[in-house]
């Protein structure tokens, strides 16, 4: 994943763009399995995609955001698919 994804980054509650500052963050890389015919294992093959997880402050109204953040090695940072899980759109 390409580190310049921060710019992309949306607030969750105020919906400012490219004012967050990371407070964590966890990455992980998709991995295929591949097997012989009689099912024992070949070898791991890393895949050049995976998931992102990123918890950022919003520099502006203060709040957190959760987000998530779908990455391709050969993608864009702005091409990348981000969803913001916390806060929920959805109201109770």
């Amino acid at each position: 994943m390409k580190t310049n994804y921060r710019s992309e980054l949306s607030c969750g509650h105020c919906h400012r763009k490219g004012l967050m500052q990371v407070l964590s963050e966890y990455s992980e890389r998709d991995i295929e399995t591949l097997t012989s015919p009689c099912g024992y294992l070949v070898k791991e093959s890393e895949r050049p995609w995976g998931l992102a997880y990123i918890l950022a402050r919003c520099m502006c109204c203060g709040d957190v955001t959760l987000t998530k953040i779908e990455w391709h090695d050969n993608f864009n940072v702005e091409e990348y698919g981000y969803t913001i899980l916390f806060p929920s759109s959805i109201s109770s």
